[in-house]
């Protein structure tokens, strides 16, 4: 599956911003792309460079930022290639996610408690669904009330999970395939099972 790296990201999401507002500048692109201020005055300075956008300086706190027609034509491909991949992704994910389900029925476990609330977990249900298990619990750390009509719990209580199994319907964003990943805090259970 093709890899879609962290630096395209940034560069769709800058493209995006831009074509909706010129005004940008490093401090307001590191806050509302979740980087450094290094790292977005390079990656602006880059895309200058490359002919991506263009800036109009206004004064020195003040720069103005401007799709070219080269920015456009990129700005299509990376939305492409981020469709493809987030379209690829779920594939994988409901395929895998129906055979851990799978799995979990041909073991005789009938109980499984989630840990996650996204799209991930709508996936996976679609799994619980399919192989006869019952959804009996649900965990995530945000504050996120109820599940598919299930009441979330926080992930601390997790230890107490009376499931007989726990799918891990989380996953590492920047690397969202990487197998056996767990949040910080959250203790490892011989009852989890991984969809990746």
């Amino acid at each position: 599956m093709p890899k879609l790296n962290k630096s395209a990201l940034l560069e769709l999401e800058i493209l995006k911003h831009v074509e909706e507002t010129p005004r940008l500048n490093n401090r307001m692109a590191a806050a509302k792309f979740g980087c450094s201020v290094k790292l977005a005055h390079a990656t602006l300075s880059k895309m200058v460079s490359r002919g991506l956008l263009h800036v109009r300086k206004l004064h020195s706190r003040r720069w103005d930022y401007f799709l070219t027609p080269k920015g456009i034509t990129e700005k299509a491909r990376l939305t492409y290639e981020f469709l493809d991949f987030s379209m690829r992704f779920y594939h994988e994910a409901r395929k895998a996610s129906s055979q851990v389900c799978k799995d979990l029925a041909d073991e005789g476990l009938a109980t499984v408690a989630f840990l996650g609330t996204g799209e991930l977990a709508e996936i996976a249900y679609l799994g619980v669904r399919e192989w006869g298990l019952e959804l009996v619990e649900v965990y995530n750390g945000d504050d996120i009330d109820e599940f598919l009509g299930h009441k979330v719990e926080p992930v601390a209580n997790l230890r107490n999970s009376r499931a007989d199994a726990i799918v891990v319907c989380v996953y590492d964003k920047k690397s969202p395939m990487a197998g056996a990943y767990l949040p910080e805090g959250v203790e490892r259970s011989d009852k989890m099972r991984w969809i990746f």
